[in-house]
C-alpha cells in the first residue's frame, strides 16, 4: 500500500491501461449453453454419451413439434400444414412427421394388432358408400342427403335408432357450434374411428435443423421459422389444438433467454444495493464512491481476463458478474473503514494508510485466499462447469484485492480528504443490553439443533429439467410428453455393431420392470402382415368406391325435388316421434335451428366446417389403397436413420414404464437398465451418473475448501484453537444453509453446488478478521471498526447474490438465495461465536 500511494500516478495510468485492454478481451466472449458440456468428458458415461451422439447425432440437435387435440382430424390438419411451410424452409434440413408421412399413412394399420385391423376395415366397409356420397358432392345440401340416405338404409336393414348415433351427433355439435361462433369443425377420424381410442390425439413433428455456428444459440433460424410458421396458422385450424416446441434445441435457447433475461437487471441491482450500503457503511459519498469504482475496476479486470483464458462462458459462470459485484467490494470496505479508524484517532492520511497496511495486510491478503482457494475448489474435480465458475471467482477475488491494495492507497495519496473520519464514528455492535454474549451463542446453537431434521433431508437434484423455467413453453411441451411412456424424452439408447446383437439386447429388455420397452430397427417391420394384408384386401373394392368410385342409391331413395335439407329435417322428426334416440334428438333441435335463419353464407360457413378436414381423410384412404408388404429396404430413410447409421451402427431405443420426472422413478429406471446393459447411454442413465458425479465433486471440494482454508485460518492466527473457533461456526451455518434448502423447496443442483464451498471461502475470510482484531482487542473487538467492515461486507455480499434470485432460472435463482443464505448464516455464526470461542479459551489457558 505504501509503495501505491509513493507511486500514485503510475498506479491509476497502468490501471487505465488495464481496464482498456480488459474491455477489449471481454468483447469477445461468447456462450455456451451445451449443459452436457458440464462435466469431464473423460468420465465413463460422458464418454458413451459422446459415442451416441456421434453415431447418431441428429438425437440431440431434434427440434420436436408438440400437436395434441381431442381430435385427431385437427390434430393431422395442423400437422399437415406445418410440414407443409416448413419442408422447404433453408433452416431445415429434414421434417420427419409420422402422421402425415406417405409410408405410414399407407401402412399406418399394419403398425396396429390384427383384431383392430379387422375392425377399422370393416368400419370402412360400411362407411364406404356414405363417403363416396360426400366426396362426389361437398356441400350442406349432399351432407344433408348422405345422412338421410343412411337414415333410411338404417331403417330399411332395422338396425335400430342408435346406429346413426355417432354421426348425428357431432353433425349436432358441428351446427351448434356454428351457431354460437364457435371454430368446431367435423371430426371424421372420430366418426369412422374406434371409440375406445384414446380421448387426446397426440402428434409429433421432428424437425432437424440447419445449425448456425456463427450464432450463440446454433438452432435459432430453424427455431424462428418453427415459431412463425405456428403464428401463421389459421385460427379454425388451431382453436382445438395445443401446439408446443421442446427438444434440445429448444430448451438451451429458452434456458439462455431464462438466465440472460434477467442478469442484467440483477447486476444493475446489485450495483444499486451495493452503492447504497457502501453510502451507509462509510458515512461519506466520497468514500463510497472510491469503493464503488474500485469495484468497477475490478468488474472490467475479471472480464478481460475471462476473455482472455475463456472462449465462451456456460450458463452457470455467466453469474460471474453479479457474484463480484457481491465480492469484490469486501476489501475496499475494510481498508476504508480501518483508514477512517486511524484518521478519528488523529493520524495523517499518509500515516494511516501506512498503519493500515501494516495491521490489515495480512488479514486481507488471507481472506482473499480463503475465498479465492474456495472458488479454486472445483478446480480438481469432474465438474467442468462448475470449475469454469470457480477460475473465474478465484482469480476475480485476487483481482479484487490486487485493486484494493494499489488503487484506493493511490487514490487516498492524491486525495487525501477521502480519508477523512466521519463526523460521527461509524456504526458499532455493541452487546444488545441486558443479553449476554453466552446466551446469544446458546441461542444460535439451539435454533442450529432445531435446524438439523430439515437440514438432513437436504437432496441433490439431478435432472437438469428441474432447473429451468417450468413456465417456458419448451418445458411445457416436454412435460406433455414426459406424462405417458409412449411419448417420453427419458429414453435410454445402446449401440450395436449389427442386427443379431440389436435383437439380443432388445430381447433382453423385454417384460422387464421398470422397462417399457425396447425398439430396434427390426420392430419397425409390422407382424402379422399376410392376415393384415388379407383384411386390406377384403376391403379394397369399398375402400376404392370411397376414394374414386360413384354412389349406388342403397337406400333406395326417390328422386323427390326440393330442399333436401328440408326434407330431411322432416324426416327425422317424424323418426323422433316413433322412436329416439339422443343423437337424433340433438341433430333435430340444432338442424331446426339452423333453418331458422339459414342462407347463402350460413351455407358456405357450415359446409367449410363439415368437409374441412374430408379431403384429408380421402386422401389417407388413396394412401391405403398403395400399402404393400414393408420389408426393410422399403422403409422411409426418415425411420431408418433413427436406428441404423450410414457405417452399420444400430441402435436399441429403451422406453420407461414410469413417468420419469419423479426422482426415484428415473433413479430405478437408470439402475435397471444398467444392470441389464451396462453399455447404455444417454438419458436417465446419463443424469443419475452426471448427479452422482456433481454430489461428489460437491463434497469434495467442500471438503478441499474446508482444510485449505483451516490451514489458512491456522496460519493466521497461528493457534489450533482459534482456528477451530473459525471454523466451527461455520458448521453450524452449514446446518442452517441445508435447512433452507429444504425449507425453501430449492434442492441442490449443479448451479448452486458451489454454495457450501463458497460459504466455508467468505466465512473464515470474516472469521480471520475477527479473530485477528480480537487478539489486538481482547474482550473489546465490537468496539472498533472490524465488525462493520465485516457486517457491511456481508451486506453487500447477500445484497448481490440475492439479486439473482430474480432469474426465470431455477438454478441461477436457486444459487443466488442459498449463497445469500450462506453467506448471512456464516457471518452471523462468526460474529455471534468466534470471539466467544476465543476468549473461552483464553480464559481457560
Amino acid at each position: 500500500m505504501q509503495f501505491a500511494a509513493h507511486r500514485a500516478r503510475e498506479v491509476l495510468a497502468v490501471t487505465l491501461f488495464l481496464v482498456i485492454v480488459s474491455i477489449l478481451f471481454a468483447s469477445r466472449l461468447g456462450i455456451d449453453a451445451d449443459s452436457s458440456k458440464m462435466l469431464s468428458p473423460e468420465l465413463p458415461d460422458q464418454r458413451r454419451a459422446a459415442a451416441l451422439a456421434k453415431a447418431f447425432p441428429d438425437l440431440k440437435r431434434a427440434i420436436v413439434i408438440v400437436v395434441r387435440s381431442e381430435q385427431s382430424d385437427a390434430a393431422d390438419l395442423v400437422v399437415a400444414k406445418l410440414v407443409e411451410a416448413l419442408e422447404t424452409h433453408e433452416s431445415v434440413d429434414r421434417i420427419y412427421a409420422p402422421a402425415v408421412d406417405p409410408f405410414l399413412v399407407a401402412h399406418g394399420l399394419f403398425y396396429r394388432k390384427t383384431d383392430v385391423v379387422d375392425q377399422a376395415m370393416t368400419r370402412l366397409s360400411a362407411s364406404a358408400n356414405l363417403l363416396a356420397q360426400l366426396r362426389t358432392d361437398q356441400t350442406v345440401s349432399g351432407f344433408v342427403k348422405a345422412l338421410d340416405d343412411a337414415r333410411a338404409l338404417s331403417e330399411k336393414a332395422e338396425l335400430g335408432p342408435d346406429s346413426l348415433d355417432r354421426l348425428y351427433g357431432e353433425a349436432a355439435r358441428v351446427i351448434s357450434a356454428h351457431l354460437a361462433d364457435e371454430p368446431y369443425s367435423f371430426a371424421w377420424s372420430e366418426i369412422l374411428g374406434d371409440e375406445s381410442e384414446s380421448s387426446v390425439a397426440t402428434r409429433l413433428i421432428t424437425v432437424t435443423p440447419r445449425l448456425d455456428l456463427t450464432r450463440i444459440s446454433p438452432a435459432k433460424p430453424a427455431l424462428e421459422a418453427i415459431h412463425q410458421s405456428i403464428a401463421d396458422l389459421p385460427t379454425p385450424y388451431t382453436a382445438f389444438v395445443e401446439i408446443g416446441v421442446t427438444g434440445e434445441p429448444a430448451l438451451r435457447a429458452e434456458e439462455m433467454q431464462s438466465v440472460l433475461g434477467t442478469i442484467g437487471i440483477s447486476l444493475s441491482l446489485s450495483l444499486l444495493f451495493v452503492a447504497v450500503i457502501l453510502w451507509i457503511g462509510l458515512r461519506s459519498i466520497g468514500r463510497a464512491a472510491l469503493a464503488f469504482g474500485s469495484l468497477i475496476v475490478t468488474l472490467a479486470l475479471t472480464a478481460g481476463f475471462v476473455g482472455l483464458a475463456l472462449d465462451a462462458l456456460n450458463l452457470i459462470s455467466i453469474a460471474f458478474v453479479v457474484l463480484m459485484v457481491g465480492l469484490g467490494i469486501d476489501f475496499a470496505i475494510h481498508i476504508l473503514t480501518h483508514i477512517t479508524e486511524m484518521r478519528r484517532h488523529g493520524t495523517v492520511a499518509i500515516e494511516a494508510l501506512a498503519l493500515t497496511g501494516q495491521r490489515m495486510g495480512l488479514a486481507i491478503l488471507l481472506s482473499a485466499a480463503t475465498t479465492s482457494i474456495a472458488f479454486l475448489t472445483f478446480g480438481v474435480t469432474d465438474f467442468n462447469g462448475m470449475a469454469q465458475l470457480g477460475l473465474i471467482g478465484g482469480v476475480g477475488v485476487l483481482i479484487a484485492c490486487a485493486v484494493s491494495l494499489t488503487l484506493l492507497p493511490a487514490v487516498v495519496a492524491l486525495r487525501p480528504s477521502l480519508a477523512d473520519a466521519p463526523s460521527e464514528p461509524l456504526l458499532r455492535l455493541p452487546v444488545v443490553p441486558g443479553v449476554s454474549e453466552a446466551s446469544v451463542s446458546a441461542l444460535i446453537i439451539v435454533l442450529a439443533g432445531a435446524a438439523a431434521w430439515p437440514a438432513l433431508s437436504a437432496r441433490f437434484e439431478a435432472d437438469p429439467m428441474g432447473l429451468r423455467d417450468p413456465e417456458s413453453s419448451s418445458v411445457k411441451a416436454f412435460n406433455l410428453l414426459a406424462r405417458t411412456p409412449e411419448t417420453s424424452p427419458y429414453r435410454v439408447s445402446v449401440l450395436a455393431g449389427n442386427a443379431a446383437e440389436a435383437e439380443a439386447i432388445a430381447d433382453r429388455f423385454a417384460n422387464q420392470e421398470d422397462v417399457g420397452g425396447a425398439i430396434w430397427l427390426g420392430d419397425l417391420i409390422p407382424k402379422e402382415q399376410d392376415e393384415k394384408l388379407a383384411l386390406l384386401d377384403i376391403a379394397y373394392p369399398s375402400i376404392e368406391i370411397a376414394v374414386a368410385g360413384d354412389p349406388t342409391d342403397l337406400a333406395g331413395s326417390s328422386d323427390a325435388t326440393g330442399d333436401p335439407v328440408d326434407a330431411f329435417f322432416d324426416a327425422l322428426r317424424d323418426q323422433n316421434t316413433r322412436e329416439t334416440s339422443s343423437g337424433a334428438i340433438e341433430l333435430e333441435t340444432a338442424l331446426g335451428r339452423f333453418l331458422s335463419d339459414r342462407d347463402a353464407a350460413a351455407d358456405t360457413e357450415l359446409q367449410e366446417r363439415l368437409f374441412r378436414t374430408f379431403p384429408m381423410l380421402i386422401d389417407r384412404l388413396a394412401g391405403m389403397l398403395e400399402a404393400d408388404f414393408v420389408e426393410p429396404d422399403i422403409l422411409p430413410e426418415t425411420m431408418r436413420e433413427r436406428f441404423l447409421n450410414e457405417n452399420g451402427i444400430y441402435r436399441v431405443e429403451i422406453l420407461p414404464e414410469r413417468d420419469l420426472r419423479d426422482p426415484e422413478a428415473l433413479s430405478e429406471f437408470a439402475a435397471k437398465v444398467r444392470s441389464i446393459e451396462p453399455s447404455s447411454a444417454g438419458g436417465p442413465v446419463q443424469l443419475e451418473a452426471a448427479g452422482q458425479a456433481i454430489g461428489f465433486a460437491m463434497l469434495q471440494a467442500t471438503l478441499l475448501a474446508g482444510l485449505a482454508t483451516g490451514l489458512l485460518a491456522w496460519f493466521a492466527t497461528r493457534s489450533l484453537t482459534d482456528a477451530l473457533a473459525i471454523l466451527g461456526p461455520l458448521v453450524v451455518a452449514g446446518v442452517f444453509t441445508a435447512a433452507a434448502s429444504t425449507i425453501l423447496g430449492m434442492p441442490f443442483n449443479y448451479a448452486n453446488v458451489i454454495v457450501l464451498p463458497l460459504m466455508i471461502g467468505i466465512g473464515v475470510d470474516s472469521g480471520i478478521h475477527i479473530a485477528l482484531r480480537e487478539r489486538r482487542a481482547p474482550g473489546a473487538v465490537f468496539q472498533t471498526s472490524t465488525p462493520s467492515a465485516v457486517l457491511f461486507s456481508a451486506l453487500t455480499t447477500v445484497a448481490a447474490f440475492g439479486t439473482l434470485a430474480l432469474s426465470d432460472h431455477r438454478g441461477t435463482a436457486s444459487m443466488g438465495v442459498l449463497l445469500a443464505v450462506s453467506v448471512a448464516s456464516a457471518v452471523i455464526c462468526v460474529m455471534a461465536l468466534t470471539p466467544t470461542v476465543i476468549r473461552w479459551t483464553r480464559n481457560r489457558t
